[in-house]
């Protein structure tokens, strides 16, 4: 029952996309998360580019989000699509999940390596410096899940 209800919500959910980089991004700034990455330096591994790139993509579709994350650990800028063609795979950060998985992972009720386990999200990036970071992503996954239904 509770994959149909989310298999549901999704498919309500695909077109009501727009400016939900903006509601991540500002979800995300409003929460601990920027000041956990930045006290486990996180947030200054940036490839001496002054911010992180997070590509976020609804497989599937051609949705996604793209927040560039500072040193300061807050989101500096945000797009509705994934406006960076080639990511550092040593600093930046490519997460892909269908529509329903997103919605599933925004209820929290499994994190992180659970979706990365079983298929429902794909990740590119520095895979060390993720798990060295394992609260503050589950956060910003609900995060995501929460908000890019919006």
């Amino acid at each position: 029952m509770k994959k149909l209800l989310i298999t549901l919500f999704a498919f309500i959910s695909l077109n009501a996309f727009a400016g939900s980089a903006d509601k991540i991004s500002d979800a995300f700034n409003n929460s601990s998360t920027p000041a956990e990455l930045v006290l486990s330096g996180w947030a200054g591994n940036d490839g001496g580019k002054g911010y992180k790139v997070l590509q976020v993509i609804v497989k599937g579709s051609d949705k996604a989000a793209e927040l560039h994350i500072g040193n300061n650990g807050k989101a500096i800028a945000a797009f509705d699509n994934a406006k960076t063609a080639k990511l550092d795979d040593n600093v930046d950060y490519k997460m892909t999940a269908t529509m329903e998985d997103w919605a599933d992972m925004g209820t929290g009720d499994s994190g992180p390596m659970y979706h990365m386990t079983f298929g429902g999200l794909s990740f590119e990036g520095p895979m060390g410096e993720a798990m060295n970071n394992m609260g503050p992503f589950a956060s910003f996954l609900i995060n995501i899940g929460k908000n890019i239904q919006d």
